[in-house]
């Protein structure tokens, strides 16, 4: 892991806030992604793909159906790295 880079969860939290315009104290891990005002599918595949895009990876979008807290979809970012560190990618 880069020991520049931000931990997941922060990143995970701030492209949330970004994205829905919402101040970062706002997005906890444990807040639900039904209670983030504004959060609507569209935009959830906005946030998927920015992460997407920072991290180089691939996220599973039928599991994005079963996330239900910030905190879930950091630690579905954190697997994928993990999958793409162990096949080299």
């Amino acid at each position: 892991m880069d020991e520049n880079r931000p931990p997941v969860g922060d990143t995970v939290r701030s492209a949330f806030a970004s994205e829905l315009f919402l101040p970062l104290g706002k997005v906890t891990g444990d807040t639900p992604l039904t209670e983030l005002a504004g959060l609507d599918s569209v935009k959830l595949l906005r946030v998927v793909a920015a992460l997407e895009m920072q991290y180089a990876i691939t996220l599973d979008d039928e599991q994005l159906y079963d996330l239900g807290t910030v905190e879930d979809v950091a630690v579905l970012v954190e697997k994928a790295l993990e999958t793409s560190a162990v096949s080299g990618g």
